[in-house]
């Protein structure tokens, strides 16, 4: 019996490891995990050379760059898994490029012209609001080049690329801390280093891509307009449809960071930034590696004609085992470890991560799904799914205004709806397959 339970595993695990998915999906998963590692090491090193309300700054002006990414291509790259030859693809990667430039430019604008700061409550910050739009410029050239990569299964070059930007990121963040300018007289030390770091993180994982796939950005500037104009109207919908759903998505995610930082102060802002950024480590390594592999594999999937129900319910079944485990033990250690790890400064951060793990739960299963939405140009349904998601959250908001919560009753309302919303798009994910099966249903047309 025990040789037969010992062969069953054996069997077990080497099906498991021919999985198309599990191996793509341990590719990514073990590039995200060195570059979490450096992460997860740097950051007991800044929390204590950094204050929880320049990390509450760096919180809102991470808020605002991700808001802004949304829009930063014009949501054309979200099309580069579609065309089935690589030559109709190029005419999409320039067009993605091009509006990177575009919009980048018409952002630092507005953040010139606009009093953000002030309204946010981090006036402080209000000097370095340029380094917004530099970031701005990088983030979309990376995701632009990122899909790219998926399109040609290159997830090695995407585990590199995501090392690069994770490592020098935080390297440069404690270089900047160490240095300490303000003591020679050079800058006023500080916000500064987060915000300089961060941009630098992005500028290295985006020349990186910029090296690799550089043949391909040249063939891509090589179409004429027409090619271009042609493609541009092909995929209308992306910018016209698709950015509003995914601003709704981003905003979603973002806005209790500018809750808070507006509501409370910086430094609840700041002790919300780290259990993010220690949450988001299960999220990248799960969530976001998945969310890559099942796009790519997915679109293939429906480009041959095959039918994607079992694939949509084993994804969401392994994710949810895996994310649940992982939740569970850094929720029952994070009381343990915060003080001792991050300093004294940042226990109320480990409550934080506890009430938040609800939400990244939900976020880790069914955030990969977003993709079904691209891949079968169904992108009415998924505007509608993050338009009630982002209503869910924008009503756990009022209600911790209108009842004056505290910051620990608030996030626990803001955790529950958004959990809530999260699951709500995942249903229309599964509508969208489903009636994908129907002759009569055309999706194309959005």
């Amino acid at each position: 019996m025990k040789h037969e339970r010992g062969g069953f595993m054996k069997k077990w695990l080497q099906t498991q490891i021919q999985n198309r998915f599990i191996k793509s999906l341990w590719v990514l998963i073990a590039g995200a995990a060195v570059s979490n590692i450096v992460v997860l090491i740097m950051t007991p090193i800044l929390t204590r050379i950094y204050k929880p309300e320049d990390f509450g700054v760096l919180s809102v002006f991470t808020a605002l760059l991700y808001l802004s990414m949304i829009i930063v291509s014009m949501r054309y790259e979200s099309a580069l898994m579609l065309p089935k030859e690589e030559k109709d693809a190029l005419p999409l990667l320039c067009i993605s490029l091009f509006s990177v430039f575009i919009v980048s430019t018409l952002v630092c604008l507005t953040l010139l012209l606009l009093p953000i700061a002030t309204w946010l409550n981090i006036e402080s910050a209000e000097p370095y609001f340029w380094i917004l739009a530099i970031s701005l410029l990088f983030v979309g050239i990376y995701q632009a080049l990122n899909i790219w990569a998926l399109r040609l299964e290159k997830y090695s070059e995407i585990s590199y690329a995501k090392l690069a930007m994770n490592g020098g990121q935080a390297i440069s963040q404690l270089g900047f801390g160490l240095i300490k300018f303000g003591v020679i007289g050079l800058i006023k030390f500080g916000v500064i280093g987060l915000l300089i770091g961060e941009v630098f993180g992005r500028v290295i994982g985006s020349i990186y891509y910029i090296w690799k796939f550089r043949k391909d950005i040249i063939h891509s500037f090589r179409n004429n307009p027409d090619t271009i104009w042609q493609v541009m109207k092909r995929y209308k919908n992306f910018p016209l449809i698709s950015s509003w759903s995914g601003l709704m998505y981003s905003l979603g995610t973002h806005l209790p960071t500018l809750f808070l930082a507006a509501y409370f102060d910086a430094v609840t802002a700041g002790y919300f930034f780290l259990a993010q950024k220690l949450l988001t480590v299960p999220e990248n390594l799960l969530g976001y590696s998945a969310s890559q592999v099942y796009f790519t594999q997915a679109a293939q999937i429906v480009r041959v004609g095959e039918s994607i129900n079992q694939y949509f319910w084993e994804t969401i079944r392994k994710l949810f085992i895996i994310s649940a485990v992982s939740l569970i033990i850094i929720d029952f250690v994070a009381p343990y470890l915060f003080e001792m790890i991050f300093g004294p400064n940042w226990i109320l951060s480990a409550t934080f991560v506890q009430i938040l793990s609800v939400m990244y739960l939900t976020k880790i299963v069914i955030a990969p799904l977003n993709g079904i939405f691209y891949i079968y140009e169904a992108l009415i349904f998924q505007m509608v799914g993050e338009c009630i998601r982002f209503g869910l959250i924008v009503l756990a908001i009022g209600i911790s205004y209108v009842y004056a919560f505290t910051d620990i009753e608030a996030l626990w309302c803001i955790s529950l709806l958004t959990a809530l919303g999260y699951i709500v798009c995942g249903v229309f994910a599964w509508i969208v397959i489903s009636k994908s099966r129907e002759p009569e249903m055309v999706l194309e047309n959005g």
